[in-house]
């Protein structure tokens, strides 16, 4: 079997998934949205920048950032589960393979990296630093990048999940502490701490220098990696590759057990069901409600706080129209003795509820930064865009669906 024509081929079939599922979820109307949204955001974000000074903890700010992007990730194999048993026989030949995807897995997580950087450099240049320092920061980064995905890989030989989860630990605490040190220019603590991250690495390569090719958990890191953007992409379009979960939330009975259903209230109760149990319509409500509500509060009565409501409120809403047709592969409901307009009419009410509730919760945290007054104003501008939304827009949204 020829190694390079197998990862060229791993490799564009992995491409075309991607491009299959990204040009629904870039959208035209979500390419838009995030054009006015980082227009805003620059904007507000250069004048913050400039009232910022060397009181600014810029290295604190640095070393979290940039902990959390070197820690994370796991080399990307595009192994599968069939491969544990037919690529068994020549798991020694394939280090090439793996080299290859290993130099892609380091390209993909800098860019990452570079794009975070790039939107704090002018942070650093105000507040810190120099621009020939931060060509070396860049080199260093470029290092600890290699280091880090290195490590990891080691630490995946290790079968004891109780590793993967110390290793995680160590690396962030030792990130951190290389990035803090370096921008408040501590250079002997920052030797210090390279040396300790060169002994743990190497520490790792020698414990699992004779163990065998860690396939369990490499195909569950695909797995996940691949997991993580089906779910993204089911936001906007059907993908059969996702297997829906269903959670209990007991917590969540009192919404059902509060009022007294009836059979022509039957699709309001199965999509009430299926929004706090099934898939991740709930997960996903409650993170995009908590980060703009952050966002909301801290720019302290801003009107740009207007424009992130309206943008997180259309893609809850947005992204929640998948729940219309959640039960399209399934017979029963088919059977339901009520009609379509009863159907219609439900889950639009839910959507109308659900969107209710951001505009409440946006409204409290940016009148609690703010005034009452202003707050008064958002809350109408939110109703506004929720009926239109959802009666100009998502009505006719479904309809096509149909």
């Amino acid at each position: 079997m020829n190694r390079d024509r197998l990862w060229n081929e791993r490799f564009m079939e992995r491409l075309k998934e991607l491009l299959r599922y990204g040009r629904y979820i870039f959208n035209d109307h979500l390419l838009i949205v995030l054009l006015f949204a980082v227009g805003g955001g620059a904007y507000y974000y250069k004048d913050w920048v400039a009232t910022l000074d060397e009181t600014f903890p810029t290295a604190g700010l640095f070393a979290v950032a940039f902990a959390i992007l070197l820690t994370n990730g796991t080399v990307i194999t595009f192994l599968k589960e069939a491969d544990k048993i037919f690529l068994l026989p020549i798991e020694t030949n394939l280090t090439s393979y793996f080299v290859r995807s290993y130099i892609l897995t380091v390209l993909w997580r800098l860019s990452i990296t570079f794009i975070v950087l790039l939107i704090l450099i002018p942070i650093y240049l105000q507040t810190t630093g120099t621009g020939k320092a931060l060509l070396v920061f860049s080199g260093l980064l470029v290092l600890l990048q290699f280091l880090n995905l290195y490590t990891r890989w080691k630490v995946d030989y290790d079968t004891d999940q109780a590793s993967v989860t110390w290793d995680l630990t160590v690396r962030l605490l030792l990130n951190g502490l290389l990035v803090f040190f370096f921008i408040n220019k501590r250079f002997a603590l920052f030797a210090i701490v390279c040396i300790i991250f060169v002994i743990y690495a190497v520490y790792f390569r020698n414990k699992m220098k004779n163990s065998g090719l860690p396939w369990e958990r490499l195909i569950v890191n695909e797995e996940r990696r691949m997991a993580f953007f089906y779910r993204i992409a089911n936001l906007f379009t059907d993908v059969p590759q996702l297997r829906n979960r269903i959670k209990r939330r007991k917590w969540a009975d009192m919404f059902m057990k509060s009022r007294r259903w009836t059979p022509s209230s039957t699709y309001s109760f199965l999509f009430v069901r299926t929004f706090f149990r099934s898939g991740d319509y709930f997960g996903l409500f409650m993170r995009l409600t908590v980060i703009a509500a952050l966002l909301i509060w801290g720019l302290n009565g801003s009107y740009i706080a207007f424009a992130i409501a309206i943008l997180f409120i259309y893609l809850t809403g947005f992204q929640l129209i998948s729940l219309w047709k959640h039960y399209d592969a399934v017979i029963w409901p088919d059977l339901y003795p009520v009609g379509e307009d009863t159907k219609k009419k439900a889950f639009l009410k839910i959507m109308l509820n659900i969107l209710w509730t951001q505009n409440i919760i946006f409204t409290v945290s940016f009148i609690t930064s703010f005034e009452f007054q202003r707050g008064l104003l958002l809350f109408l501008v939110l109703s506004g865009f929720c009926y239109a939304f959802l009666f100009l827009y998502c009505k006719k949204r479904i309809e096509k669906l149909d």
